[in-house]
């Protein structure tokens, strides 16, 4: 039987508009494990995640594992999988290190500019709560907006001038171009690694969706990163 991937499924041209759910997913792709995307259902998909949160899976004996770096982990270690093989212990380190940077902070900004700055709150609102009767649906887009708002304050960077995202958000863009360098794949290695899933998931959750922004303009004149998401599209996303 295939691992059952939860997740928000296919939009702006991308296999999921998460970041966490298209790495998961790569990563899926990757290793050729058989998996079998289950469509969303907004009333019951969180409702069986173990987290509360997208993605989690199903695996075929039916345990149920939430968190995409905690799933990735756990299969790679059932299955004998180690994409980071090819890596020497600072590697590693560093991997780690670019890893929870985009994760816990690239991720926050890329939030913010989705959810609370123009156009990407309108391209938002088209996208994913269109199908909610009206009357209902304003109510539902300010008690998200404010969940969201709340989440972004507690992490800190909801409590930044834009300015200050902005620049945090540039710095963690370029900062990932230079590790690349001239490298088809991070530390010049011959196939990917989990860091070449991680920087493929955020830079085409930022360049690929009709959403203008800062980190867009900054990715978009970063030729190494454009070519290595676009390598990273075509090997595991060819069809799409």
């Amino acid at each position: 039987m295939p691992i059952k991937l939860y997740k928000f499924g296919e939009a702006w041209g991308l296999a999921d508009p998460s970041p966490f759910c298209l790495k998961l997913e790569s990563f899926l792709r990757e290793t050729a494990l058989p998996f079998e995307p289950v469509p969303f259902d907004r009333k019951q998909s969180f409702s069986r995640a173990p987290k509360g949160k997208l993605p989690f899976i199903e695996e075929e004996d039916g345990t149920v594992v939430g968190d995409s770096t905690l799933i990735i982990e756990r299969l790679s270690s059932r299955h004998g999988f180690d994409l980071d093989g090819p890596l020497d212990e600072r590697q590693r380190a560093v991997s780690l290190a670019f890893r929870r940077m985009l994760d816990e902070h690239l991720y926050w900004t890329a939030v913010h500019f989705r959810w609370f700055e123009e156009p990407g709150w309108s391209k938002v609102r088209a996208a994913f709560f269109s199908h909610i009767p009206w009357p209902v649906r304003p109510v539902v887009e300010a008690m998200l907006r404010r969940r969201m708002a709340g989440a972004l304050r507690a992490q800190g960077t909801g409590r930044h001038s834009l300015d200050d995202i902005c620049r945090l958000a540039v710095e963690d863009i370029r900062a990932l171009a230079v590790l690349l360098g001239d490298d088809d794949y991070f530390f010049g290695s011959e196939r990917p690694t989990l860091l070449d899933l991680w920087a493929h998931a955020y830079v085409a959750e930022i360049v690929v969706p009709p959403i203008d922004s800062p980190l867009k303009n900054a990715v978009l004149g970063l030729a190494n990163l454009n070519r290595h998401c676009d390598r990273l599209q075509a090997r595991l996303y060819p069809s799409a």
